[in-house]
């Protein structure tokens, strides 16, 4: 199959953003189908049962990224079964640290 790749960059409000991460968590929550869109286009997905899920924060001077990748192989290609999912490790230090907030002026 060629490969696909959609990639949208927009600015949104800290509440349109935590909306679109509610509605993929019901969406994956909810079965298999995913449907996924941004300014007026979509993409139905199907997600495995089992995904690799990376979480990635960068601090760099004054800007902070968060990045959530979730990535599977479809069933027909996959041909070992699932291991059982892994104990959860303690998270790993943090090399660097974000910005403290600034106290508001009396």
């Amino acid at each position: 199959m060629p490969k696909l790749e959609i990639k949208k960059t927009t600015e949104l409000t800290r509440k349109q953003v935590s909306e679109r991460l509610i509605s993929l968590g019901k969406a994956l929550a909810g079965g298999s189908e995913v449907d996924l869109g941004a300014g007026g286009e979509s993409i139905t997905v199907e997600v495995a049962d089992r995904v690799q899920f990376e979480l990635e924060i960068e601090v760099d001077g004054d800007e902070t990224e968060i990045e959530i990748e979730i990535k599977w192989r479809d069933a027909a290609t996959t041909t070992a079964k699932a291991a059982p999912e892994p104990a959860a490790a303690a998270p790993a230090k943090a090399t660097k640290r974000a910005r403290p907030r600034k106290a508001a002026a009396k």
